[in-house]
């Protein structure tokens, strides 16, 4: 079991693609690797997913703090974090983080925050308060969350919707969501 102050930390690294970052020495990040299969050319990250949670948690684990390979943080970044999700362990916690046009093909903008609400990606200061879609970037899923997105199907989930179906169990689910404007990780994706 880690010891982190009551969750899981996991580096999702697509296909060993994982931008280089310093380690964040006050945490205890796992990465976790998945990749193409021959039935799954863009990986099962669903699947990747119920498995680290079934294996690494226990049951006084409050939640799943994601981090995707080509984001960076600093020490900030995960204080800041820790210290929300340990304020409120049952809400979603997302960083705003901006993505760009080259990894979201399908934007009007050269950047917006990677969530939004009703579909609509903004630039505004620090995007929705209320978001009812994230990405995964920098985001804490609590342990309800996680559940519901097993039960779900989350197993079941590839490449490029399991943000999407997670947001969308989120939405029937009544869990609130903060945006943790402190938080200023880095998508490196541009």
């Amino acid at each position: 079991m880690p010891d982190q102050p009551g969750f899981l930390f996991l580096r999702m690294i697509w296909d060993r693609r994982e931008t280089p970052m310093p380690p964040v020495r006050i945490a205890r990040m796992m990465s976790l690797h998945y990749g193409p299969e021959p039935d799954h050319p863009f990986g099962r990250r669903g699947r990747a997913m119920e498995a680290a949670w079934k294996q690494l948690s226990g049951p006084e684990t409050a939640g799943m703090l994601l981090l995707d390979g080509d984001v960076v943080i600093d020490p900030w970044d995960y204080t800041v974090m820790a210290a929300h999700i340990q304020a409120e362990p049952g809400a979603v916690h997302v960083a705003p983080v901006k993505l760009w046009q080259v990894s979201k093909t399908d934007m009007e903008l050269a950047w917006a925050w990677g969530h939004c609400r009703n579909g609509v990606f903004t630039q505004d200061d620090y995007g929705p308060e209320d978001p009812d879609f994230f990405c995964f970037n920098f985001t804490y899923l609590p342990r309800a969350l996680v559940e519901a997105c097993i039960k779900a199907g989350l197993r079941s989930w590839t490449f490029p919707t399991v943000d999407k179906e997670v947001s969308r169990v989120f939405r029937r689910s009544g869990i609130p969501v903060r945006v943790v404007k402190d938080c200023t990780p880095k998508h490196m994706h541009y």
